[in-house]
C-alpha cells in the first residue's frame, strides 16, 4: 500500500495531472461505447451484420484519425489535437444520440471516431513529452489506472441509467469530454514546437524503419484479440443475459486494473524489459480462449480476469517503447502509426467476430481470435532483442533507417 501511496504521490509534472484528472472525469463519463453493442442489438433491435458493421465504424474512424493524429500533434502540439478532439467528439455524440435507423446511426458512429480518436496519440505523447526514464512507464500506468478507475464505474451506472434514459447516456457523455476540453483550454501547459516541426517537415510521412512496421503488426495481432471483447455484448445479449450482468462483467475489467494497475505497473517499470508484451499477449489469448468454455456469468467474469492480466502487462510497457522506438520530433508519428493498428483491429474485429460467430458459433469464434493473441506474443517474442537495442540506446545516437 505504502508503494501505491508513494507513487500515486510522484513528483509528476503539472501538465500530466492535468490529463490524470480530465482523464478521470471523462471515463467516468464514458457510457455511449462501452453499451452501444448491447443497446444496437437489445433496444434498437438489430441483427448481427449491422451490429457488426456499426461498431467496426469506431475502427474505420480511429484507423483514419489515429495515424492523422500523430503527424498534426508533432505539428500543432498535444493540446490542440486533444482539445479538438474532445470538442468534436462531444458535438458528434450529442448528434448520434438523435440518429435513427441503421444508416444514420452507422454514419453518427463514424463521425464520432473521427473526431474522438484523434485524442489518443496526443495523450499519449504528451506523456512522453512531460515525463522521461521509469518515471514514464509509470505515468502511463497511472493514467491507464485512471482510465481503468472510469471502466469499472461508467459500465455499471450506465446500465441504471439505460434503464430510465437512453438519451441521458449520450448527454452525459457528451457533457464530460466538453469539460475535460475546458480543463485543457485553461489548464494545460502550452510548449512550443516550432523546432520540432521544422524537423519534422523534412522527414516523411510514413517512416521507413522495419521495426516500427514488425511492431505495428504485433500490435494489429494483440488489437484484434482485445477488440473482440465488443462481441461479449452479442454473445450476452444471444445467451439471454441482462444489461446490468454484462456490465457487470466488464467491471470486472476495470475493477481489476483499480486493484493491480499501479502494483504491476511499478513492477514493470522497474524493469523496463519488452518482454513482457509477450507475456501479456499469451494471457491475452488464454483469458479470450476461456469465453469458448464459459457458459455462465462467473465463468465469464474469469475468462476477463486472464484477459485483464494480460491487457495491464501488455499495458504497462507497450506506451513505453512505443514513445521511444523514434525519435522525439516524430514521436507523435510513430505513437499514432501504433494506434491506427489499435484503430484497424477496431474495425476489422467486429466484422471478423460476427462472420466467425454466424459460421463457428461463440465457441469457435473465441478459439480463432485467442490465436491471434498467441501470433502477437510470438512475434513480439521474435523482436524482443532489436526492441531493446532502440531503447536503451544512447541519448543522441543516430536513429535506425526511420526514412
Amino acid at each position: 500500500m505504502a508503494r501505491v501511496t508513494a507513487l500515486i504521490h510522484a513528483p509528476y509534472p503539472t501538465g500530466f495531472w492535468v490529463l490524470w484528472w480530465g482523464t478521470l472525469i471523462n471515463r467516468l463519463g464514458e457510457f455511449v461505447v462501452p453499451l452501444l453493442g448491447f443497446y444496437l442489438t437489445a433496444h434498437a433491435h438489430l441483427g448481427v451484420t449491422q451490429v457488426s458493421v456499426i461498431l467496426a465504424m469506431l475502427g474505420l474512424g480511429r484507423f483514419i484519425s489515429e495515424g492523422l493524429s500523430g503527424p498534426l500533434t508533432d505539428r500543432r502540439g498535444p493540446a490542440f489535437t486533444m482539445i479538438l478532439a474532445l470538442t468534436g467528439g462531444a458535438v458528434m455524440i450529442l448528434a448520434l444520440s438523435f440518429a435513427q435507423g441503421f444508416w444514420w446511426t452507422a454514419a453518427g458512429v463514424l463521425g464520432f471516431s473521427l473526431l474522438s480518436a484523434l485524442y489518443k496519440p496526443a495523450a499519449s505523447t504528451a506523456v512522453a513529452d512531460l515525463t522521461q526514464g521509469p518515471q514514464r512507464t509509470r505515468a502511463y500506468n497511472l493514467l491507464y489506472w485512471a482510465i481503468n478507475v472510469g471502466a469499472a464505474t461508467a459500465p455499471i451506472l450506465g446500465g441504471w441509467l439505460a434503464g430510465r434514459s437512453l438519451r441521458l447516456l449520450f448527454w452525459l457523455d457528451a457533457a464530460t469530454m466538453a469539460l475535460f476540453a475546458l480543463l485543457l483550454t485553461l489548464l494545460y501547459p502550452r510548449t512550443p514546437r516550432a523546432a520540432l516541426s521544422q524537423v519534422t517537415h523534412t522527414r516523411r510521412l510514413l517512416p521507413r524503419d522495419p521495426l516500427l512496421w514488425q511492431f505495428c503488426l504485433a500490435s494489429l495481432l494483440f488489437g484484434l484479440t482485445y477488440q473482440s471483447y465488443k462481441l461479449l455484448a452479442v454473445v450476452f445479449a444471444q445467451q439471454g443475459f441482462s444489461a446490468a450482468q454484462y456490465g457487470q462483467m466488464l467491471a470486472v475489467n476495470g475493477a481489476l486494473v483499480v486493484l493491480l494497475g499501479l502494483p504491476l505497473g511499478h513492477l514493470i517499470a522497474r524493469s523496463g524489459h519488452p518482454r513482457w508484451q509477450a507475456l501479456g499477449a499469451a494471457l491475452l489469448g488464454a483469458g479470450f480462449l476461456g469465453h469458448a468454455l464459459a457458459h455462465t456469468l462467473w465463468a465469464h467474469m474469469l475468462a476477463v480476469a486472464v484477459w485483464t492480466i494480460g491487457e495491464i502487462i501488455a499495458y504497462g510497457i507497450s506506451k513505453t517503447i512505443i514513445s521511444e522506438l523514434g525519435p522525439p520530433e516524430q514521436r507523435g508519428t510513430y505513437i499514432g502509426l501504433v494506434g491506427s493498428m489499435a484503430g484497424l483491429a477496431t474495425l476489422l474485429a467486429p466484422l471478423l467476430g460476427g462472420a466467425l460467430l454466424q459460421t463457428l458459433g461463440a465457441g469457435g469464434m473465441w478459439v480463432v481470435i485467442a490465436g491471434l493473441a498467441l501470433l502477437a506474443a510470438l512475434l513480439l517474442l521474435a523482436l524482443e532483442g532489436r526492441v531493446q537495442a532502440r531503447m536503451t540506446r544512447p541519448a543522441g545516437a543516430p536513429e535506425a533507417a526511420t526514412g
